[in-house]
């Protein structure tokens, strides 16, 4: 390999191939990053979509922002929440693909800096999943109290009359009939 000026040469001591220091790292980021894919499923190739709009091109010159980028959404899919004005939002992996969609079907003038804009869309769909979380809750909370109160031993309309002396003597005779004829 001819050695460009600038670039610092590295031989190896076993082969004596001689090689770019830069490309080396390079192919360490590459590797990472093909290892790093599967975290994401079956939306690789939404989250390499979205990591492309910040762009980074040449690809091949840019693995290291490339491998930066992938961590940070590995993060977001792990963790399943993010950071906003200082306070932590949390939302659901789909909700995750949803607001990736979004960001990476829009048209952007300029590439992007930050995840700010994936941000923004998150916050609006973390607080529509928190209502409606809310909203199950509560539904779930209505149908407990209700299983609970048809339930209670006695409730208000089906209070038992109380026995008369004779109906007592009547159960009581029955009850020692039954009795009889267990075996102990």
């Amino acid at each position: 390999m001819r050695s460009k000026p600038g670039q610092s040469m590295i031989t190896c001591p076993k082969c004596s191939y001689k090689f770019d220091y830069r490309e080396a790292v390079m192919d360490d980021d590459w590797k990472s990053i093909i290892t790093l894919l599967p975290m994401f499923g079956t939306h690789g190739k939404l989250v390499f979509e979205y990591v492309e709009k910040f762009g980074i091109k040449p690809l091949a010159t840019k693995s290291s922002k490339v491998l930066r980028l992938l961590r940070q959404m590995g993060k977001l899919f792990e963790t399943e929440s993010f950071e906003w004005r200082k306070c932590n939002k949390s939302l659901s992996k789909s909700g995750i693909v949803e607001a990736l969609e979004i960001v990476v079907n829009k048209n952007f003038d300029v590439p992007l800096e930050n995840h700010n804009y994936l941000k923004k869309v998150m916050v609006g769909i973390s607080e529509r999943e928190g209502k409606e979380k809310s909203v199950r809750a509560e539904r779930e909370m209505r149908k407990r109290e209700k299983l609970s109160v048809n339930r209670s031993p006695l409730s208000e309309t089906e209070k038992e009359e109380p026995m008369t002396t004779g109906e007592f003597k009547a159960r009581i005779g029955q009850l020692a009939g039954q009795m009889k004829g267990i075996d102990y």
